[in-house]
């Protein structure tokens, strides 16, 4: 098998693992479905605030951005301590006009745009 970009960048063989922290209502069938199509396993979604609850076998991240400072901080440190690449999303539908760059949703251009956010990341990147 032929490794993609982003597999070659983020260091992975196969199917990528992004975790995703969130509200319960976060992930919907879509949104698994057309990231399983492109290769990719959603896991979650966790809180913010369970961030001692995993085993941190992720290729990388997606944060809700609607999270307040005090749970994205300790989150961040978690990640950032674990070399864990990772981007913040919004859910679609949930701004009236489109603020963020990245959106979580079943759409193959969204989907190759946070892949290409974590994999620029593993390069060395900011968020």
């Amino acid at each position: 098998m032929i490794k993609t970009t982003a597999e070659q960048r983020l260091g992975t063989n196969g199917r990528l693992t992004i975790a995703v922290f969130g509200k319960s209502d976060t992930l919907t069938p879509a949104i698994k479905s057309a990231w399983s199509e492109a290769s990719m396993v959603l896991q979650g979604p966790y809180a913010a605030t369970s961030v001692h609850d995993h085993d941190w076998h992720f290729s990388g991240a997606v944060i809700d951005a609607r999270y307040g400072a005090e749970l994205m901080l300790p989150l961040m440190a978690d990640l950032d301590s674990r070399a864990i690449p990772y981007i913040f999303f919004v859910p679609p539908g949930s701004l009236a006009h489109r603020q963020g760059p990245f959106v979580l949703s079943d759409a193959k251009a969204e989907i190759r745009h946070i892949v290409s956010a974590l994999a620029a990341q593993s390069r060395g990147s900011t968020h």
